[in-house]
């Protein structure tokens, strides 16, 4: 056997309270960044949704406005002729087409309001939290950032922006 003298045992040369520190500060950086990259995605996806209903709401109110009447009840992808005059196609399809959110939209009459009162409603493919977290984020671009309460409301499956005379 080879003679092997025992090594000295040596003392770290930083304080244990340094490496503690240092994987705290690790740890915080880890999931600030998570928590950025989340509302981030969020927040992107959020305008994309916000922006159909901006491009969407001027040709309902340019027909309201002239026609005296909000057209019938609608699915966008077949809009009625009677709103295409307005430009409805022109102005909402490439909206809907650079939309991130997966859904379908559509146009009502009778809001979640009250009868009479018109608005539009993105159900989302997917429904649950993540919707709910998308659709609030929405609701913070559009209106008041209160799911619950004022002209953009939500749930964990849809969205539902009301429309008003203006």
């Amino acid at each position: 056997m080879a003679d092997t003298s025992p090594k000295i045992l040596q003392a770290p040369t930083s304080p244990l309270w340094y490496h503690v520190t240092i994987s705290a500060v690790l740890g915080l950086a880890l999931a600030f960044g998570y928590a950025f990259f989340v509302a981030s995605k969020d927040s992107l996806k959020a305008e994309t949704v916000a922006a159909v209903c901006r491009a969407a709401r001027v040709p309902l109110l340019q027909h309201r406005a002239e026609k005296g009447a909000w057209p019938e009840d609608f699915d966008f992808t077949k809009a009625p002729e009677s709103i295409q005059g307005y430009g409805f196609a022109a102005a909402v399809q490439p909206s809907v087409a650079k939309c991130t959110a997966v859904g379908t939209w559509r146009f009502t009459t009778n809001g979640p309001a009250g009868k009479g009162k018109p608005a539009l409603v993105f159900t989302a493919a997917e429904p649950g939290d993540g919707t709910l977290r998308l659709l609030t984020a929405v609701d913070a671009q559009l209106d008041d950032g209160r799911t619950t309460a004022g002209k953009f409301r939500a749930d964990d499956q849809a969205g539902v922006f009301t429309l008003r005379d203006e």
